[in-house]
């Protein structure tokens, strides 16, 4: 029947249990997103690229990233749809995800051969002399980042929900696996992060970029290779149509009809759509309603996430005009970014097990704290991580003016370790409120509505990316005086700069974001509280 979850093997017949699925099939998962996210990883350091290979300043190289990131997240959430609605997520991840390793070989050639890129110059010494891409270059860029986003998010996308269709719901045990799947999912997607952020941002910055995205294009071939090997044993859920067209059809006809409360069921039935799953056309709109209650939550959720990539971007940027020497090791700015990981993995447990159940005695939640209050939390750290880079930058800035190093854009001599604290806040903030949000549609959005909790996220997220974009243009033509003075980020040189203050403007936002957001948070729990009441009521004196 439509709209049942149906599993079927690779060649579409019925699923044998002692045959397809279980821990078995995971194993292969786990290598693929293990190594596409060893991959992925390394992508922190392409505003290197974009700035030293291809010559782009400042403001071009955090416009390209955050559009980069932004595509990547909506990418994400479409096949989430995509995968719900249309294909297997197997076939997903086999049509889509070898695009990934085009993306990369692309790359690789235009850092390869002179003719796909500009003449090579020290752009931190002689900025003035070096010309920047343009013309078929660029597009060669941006058609090799594209190819990248859509892989990667699909196989985002598609590879959890596969992973827990390998586990059948009507089995307790089996359903608890779920749940181990995605931890140790987790762990795959941090130990790929590490290593990748160790040893593929290394061989990028010294051995070269040509050799650094031929080396992800082979680590993602042979995660695809692997993954390939155990079609034979996945599980895989036929195709039945995404909530979020259900959803629509119950707002298109509400709106027709003038009133949510008295939805014609047999109206809803002739749509051609799976509306049987819903028992009532007033339990639809009372849904529909919920989503709408929600609406304020996903907006200031969008406010919070826009300083992220921004302050990522920059942070690991000017971290190529500081000193990375460790000993005799030069160590990339972006490779810091695997000291708060691995962190988190090594506290994940410690997290679970201990810290929840402290905090569950304490505030009564079962996982310690609420959605919200993770939301809240991760915002209240990218405020922290905003102030702490604008000190940052500000002593770098300094440094490099007492040093005589104003008019080039290197050789600060302040250790890129400075830079971890800032990245770490970041690191938490990502967690707690891209993790908290998810949460948030799970717990509280209707139940046919839940599995597109992650998809829901993505948007957000990849939106908020996207006007990075816009932001980070508009302030700086703002700050640009009329007798034909630079903005705050005109330019390639990171010490003639004032980064400083656009990372304090950066925390002034999220301070704004995050007052925006505890307004709608306690209002949505405040009518969460007074609904609960009242269904309390309403069930004691029926």
């Amino acid at each position: 029947m439509e709209g049942e979850e149906v599993y079927v093997d690779w060649r579409g017949n019925a699923v044998d249990e002692r045959r397809h699925g279980g821990i078995r099939a995971t194993l292969f998962l786990y290598v693929l997103f293990m190594l596409r996210s060893c991959s992925n990883s390394s992508n922190f350091s392409m505003v290197g690229y974009l700035h030293g290979m291809l010559h782009l300043d400042i403001v071009t190289s955090s416009t390209v990233i955050s559009y980069l990131g932004g595509t990547v997240m909506i990418s994400t959430a479409l096949m989430n749809f995509i995968s719900d609605a249309c294909i297997k997520r197997t076939t997903a991840i086999f049509v889509f995800g070898p695009c990934v390793v085009l993306g990369y070989m692309l790359l690789a050639l235009q850092a390869h051969f002179p003719s796909l890129h500009p003449e090579i110059c020290a752009i931190d010494k002689e900025p003035n002399n070096c010309e920047a891409a343009q013309g078929w270059n660029l597009t060669l860029l941006y058609l090799s980042l594209l190819m990248f986003a859509i892989g990667e998010g699909c196989m985002r996308a598609c590879i959890p929900s596969l992973g827990g269709d390998q586990f059948s719901n009507s089995d307790p045990k089996k359903s608890q696996l779920q749940s181990v799947f995605l931890t140790r999912l987790k762990f795959a997607n941090s130990l790929g992060a590490i290593i990748g952020l160790a040893f593929l941002v290394w061989i990028e910055n010294n051995l070269g970029w040509n050799i650094g995205f031929m080396m992800c294009a082979l680590i993602v071939l042979v995660g695809l290779l692997v993954a390939a090997s155990g079609y034979p044993f996945y599980c895989t859920q036929k195709p039945i149509g995404t909530p979020l067209t259900r959803t629509l059809q119950v707002l298109i006809i509400s709106s027709n009809k003038k009133s949510t409360a008295n939805v014609d069921v047999i109206e809803l039935q002739e749509s051609n759509t799976q509306d049987h799953i819903f028992k009532s056309g007033t339990n639809q709109a009372d849904e529909t309603r919920v989503l709408v209650q929600m609406l304020p939550i996903f907006i200031s959720c969008f406010l919070i996430y826009l300083p992220f990539t921004l302050l990522m971007t920059l942070s690991i940027q000017v971290g190529r005009a500081m000193d990375k020497g460790a000993g005799v090791i030069q160590i990339p700015s972006a490779s810091l970014i695997a000291i708060p990981t691995a962190f988190h993995m090594l506290m994940q447990p410690c997290y679970s097990r201990i810290l929840t159940l402290l905090l569950r005695t304490t505030t009564g939640h079962e996982h310690g704290v609420t959605p919200l209050q993770r939301i809240g939390a991760g915002s209240a750290c990218g405020i922290a991580a905003a102030c702490v880079a604008a000190l940052v930058e500000a002593r770098r800035l300094n440094v490099a003016e007492q040093h005589g190093l104003t008019s080039i854009g290197t050789g600060v001599p302040m250790s890129v370790f400075w830079l971890v604290i800032q990245f770490f806040l970041l690191s938490i903030m990502d967690i707690a409120s891209f993790g908290g949000l998810i949460e948030f549609v799970e717990s509280e959005a209707p139940s046919t509505m839940k599995l597109i909790a992650p998809a829901v996220q993505s948007c957000i997220a990849g939106f908020s990316a996207w006007s990075c974009s816009a932001f980070i243009q508009l302030v700086n033509i703002m700050t640009r005086s009329g007798d034909g003075g630079g903005g705050w980020l005109d330019g390639t040189n990171f010490n003639k700069t004032r980064l400083d203050h656009f990372f304090l403007l950066l925390g002034a936002f999220e301070v704004l974001a995050l007052i925006n957001y505890t307004f709608w948070a306690r209002r949505y729990a405040r009518k969460l509280r007074i609904s609960t009441v009242e269904t309390h009521e309403d069930d004691t004196r029926n």
